[in-house]
């Protein structure tokens, strides 16, 4: 799909079928992106912010963007949360960036209770990692954004729920203090 830049790397799922990688190139980091002010440390990286504080910052850009685009905002979703953060845990400990490595999307949203009881659902799920000034919440989106596939995933209208998972380090194997790891998870369900 391009060229891989050094400053980082982003993967997405599309809904329930095969994974595609997506490499956010460089030149498109520095694109258009609602501001960051609104939304507490989106330019601070991963090194220097809590996981709470990075899931609350990447949920607003999340919204932001949504809204810009007409679509309605997602809401937090503590479920989604548990089965992002776990993935993101298991990306950067055990060294694989894939929506596979710990199970699927689907399986880790619905280990988490977030399909229990329903008679419909759908997850969707974006990763990213990169490095220094690309490892804050602002370029995890932003690079989102500027893939086809990762931005129909954050923009749909189907999905209006959102766990994330923020780790500080890297799913390369390096001890990479510098670097933020990154899985948001959508999902929808019907009662």
């Amino acid at each position: 799909m391009g060229q891989e830049p050094a400053s980082g790397r982003l993967l997405r799922r599309v809904p329930l079928k095969a994974a595609l990688i997506g490499i956010a190139a460089t030149g498109l980091l520095g694109a258009w992106a609602p501001t960051a002010l609104a939304c507490p440390t989106a330019d601070v990286g991963a090194a220097y912010q809590t996981t709470e504080q990075a899931r609350l910052s990447v949920v607003c850009l999340i919204n932001k963007n949504r809204r810009h685009n007409g679509a309605k905002p997602v809401n937090e979703n503590s479920l989604l949360d548990s089965a992002a953060q776990g993935h993101t845990d298991a990306m950067t400990s055990q060294n694989f960036f894939s929506h596979a490595g710990d199970g699927t999307p689907a399986s880790r949203a619905s280990n988490a209770g977030f399909m229990a009881g329903a008679r419909a659902w759908g997850i969707g799920e974006d990763l990213f990692w990169g490095t220094s000034r690309f490892s804050t919440p602002n370029a995890t989106v932003r690079a989102w954004m500027h893939s086809a596939e990762h931005r129909t995933v954050l923009l749909s209208r189907s999905y209006r729920q959102v766990g994330i998972g923020a780790d500080q380090g890297s799913p390369a194997g390096a001890d990479d203090t510098n670097s933020g790891t990154y899985t948001a998870m959508f999902g929808f369900r019907k009662g």
